[in-house]
């Protein structure tokens, strides 16, 4: 019977942490679906998208490109989707790289939210904000991922 007279603690499995953070980024290519699928409901039936864009460009007599407007919201899932697949794929893979991408994953999805929310024409937002919260939903799970990757490191 021998024991060990260090004082060193038993290493601790990073696995519980690295299944979490996994989690996390699934969660984030879920909701990053979920905008994906709200665009192409929203153009295939009630295209309030278009109807707000309309109201916001009508007082000038001008005419909104719907095909543009869900190009836009198609590129932010798209990029999204991804993004967040790397980050899904790093974490799962326990690759040392996956807490750096998962913040950049943070800030470039952060961004195009932001471009959603706060784009604007003759003074008037030209997404309504509801569009932009949904873009940001994966940013906020993104932070989440990020929070678990890097207690790891």
């Amino acid at each position: 019977m021998r024991e060990s007279l260090s004082l060193s603690s038993p290493p601790v499995a990073p696995t519980r942490g690295r299944r979490g953070a996994a989690g996390a980024a699934m969660s984030s290519v879920v909701l990053s679906a979920v905008l994906l699928v709200a665009a192409v409901v929203d153009q295939a039936g009630g295209q309030s998208l278009v109807d707000h864009a309309a109201a916001v460009y009508a007082p000038y007599g001008k005419e909104a490109d719907p095909n543009l407007l869900y190009g836009l919201v198609y590129t932010v899932a798209v990029v999204d989707v991804l993004l967040s697949l790397l980050v899904f794929r790093a974490a799962r893979a326990h690759r040392r790289s996956a807490p750096v991408l998962a913040v950049t994953t943070v800030v470039v999805t952060a961004a195009l939210a932001v471009l959603l929310l706060a784009t604007t024409e003759y003074g008037a937002q030209i997404f309504p904000p509801v569009w932009g919260i949904l873009a940001l939903l994966p940013s906020a799970a993104g932070v989440v991922t990020s929070g678990l990757l890097l207690r790891r490191r």
